[in-house]
């Protein structure tokens, strides 16, 4: 890739330089040659951004509509995207966004075995990471008890994102035993199979895990799914901050709510109305019990690195992630072990300026 063609990328304000100790990339803040927002770009190397799947919200009609032929199911893990990389002698992983994350790149050698670089230097490994010591993640996983853990769900040739065929993956997969999200076979659009999905998805949802990832057979279109009490635990959740999120955040889940609960007959029992509310109430009294005592709202977050370096490289990284309201306040960075441990507070403005104004006793113009 030539120094030119990045050159005509930053001229256009169509992306930004990063830098990751001495690395130095480009990347694309809006799609641009041909390259999807997300992308990274090197001079003789493009690792092309993640594309974005669409989402059924009806599930039956949302199958019927998007897939005529076979499928696969696998499961939709509940963390943050990562695109893991060689460069150079180096295993790199990149966010959804575009950086080289200092957390994930510090830490993949704990998660995954990079012998499939060795072999095959060209691929690149799209997985979630989550867990309760994510940087990013708010609100517990029941795939993950402590740390964190990544999921492979796709292997895509050199940096095109051309993924590989599903049983090519597998096989891989299966090879140097990677990490890697549960598949659940091959379906078709019938009765048994639509039969057999809903009962996996009753069972998904029991255990409060996200949902469900179809993808056509062979490799074509793809829809998400999610659970209901994926949802209920999203409301929960960002119900912290419910004054820094567009309020169409809520209702987009409270309808996905009870359009799962109603396809899998599930809506006429175990006081789906009383979970709906507590989940909003109880986040809130936590909300305003917070802001009483310690005049916000914030939530907690304790990760580890192997190196104190990546520490600091990503907390300068927390700095210049667009769109987020949050405000960060590093607590205190410290080696435990064999590993460097940073706590850090997130706080969110508009929800802990509004609530404190009005537990003051101040006027409200409505």
């Amino acid at each position: 890739m030539s120094e030119l063609f990045i050159e005509e990328i930053l001229a256009k304000k169509k992306g930004i330089q990063g830098k990751f100790h001495e690395k130095t990339y480009t990347r694309l803040t809006s799609a641009y040659g041909g390259w999807p927002e997300g992308s990274i770009i090197f001079k003789d190397l493009i690792i092309a951004g993640f594309p974005k799947i669409g989402r059924i919200n009806s599930l039956e009609s949302g199958l019927r509509e998007q897939f005529s032929g076979s499928f696969w199911m696998e499961e939709k893990v509940d963390g943050y995207n990562v695109r893991i990389f060689h460069h150079e002698g180096q295993i790199y992983c990149a966010t959804r966004g575009g950086f080289i994350c200092p957390f994930s790149t510090d830490r993949i050698l704990d998660l995954l075995n990079v012998e499939i670089f060795i072999d095959h230097p060209n691929l690149v490994l799209c997985g979630e990471i989550t867990g309760p010591g994510s940087p990013y993640i708010e609100g517990p996983t029941p795939l993950v008890s402590e740390d964190i853990k990544l999921f492979i769900f796709d292997i895509a040739k050199d940096s095109t994102m051309e993924f590989l065929p599903e049983r090519e993956k597998h096989e891989l997969i299966s090879r140097y035993a990677l990490p890697s999200v549960k598949n659940f076979g091959l379906f078709e659009n019938q009765p048994k199979d639509l039969s057999q999905i809903k009962k996996i998805l009753l069972s998904l949802h029991n255990e409060y895990r996200e949902g469900v990832v179809f993808k056509e057979e062979p490799f074509g279109r793809r829809a998400k799914y999610v659970t209901a009490n994926s949802d209920l635990n999203d409301i929960a959740v960002v119900s912290h901050k419910i004054l820094d999120v567009s309020p169409n955040y809520f209702i987009d889940r409270i309808l996905r709510y009870v359009l799962f609960l109603t396809e899998l007959g599930l809506i006429e029992e175990n006081n789906w109305e009383e979970k709906l509310g507590k989940a909003f109430v109880c986040g809130i009294k936590e909300v305003l019990k917070n802001v009483r005592e310690h005049g916000r709202s914030s939530r907690f977050f304790r990760c580890r690195f192997r190196e104190s370096k990546n520490a600091e490289y990503f907390i300068e990284h927390l700095k210049h992630i667009p769109g987020h309201q949050e405000h960060v306040i590093i607590k205190k960075l410290y080696q435990e072990n064999n590993y460097w441990i940073l706590e850090f507070e997130k706080t969110f403005p508009s929800t802990s300026d509004t609530l404190r104004n009005w537990l003051s006793g101040a006027l409200r113009f409505d």
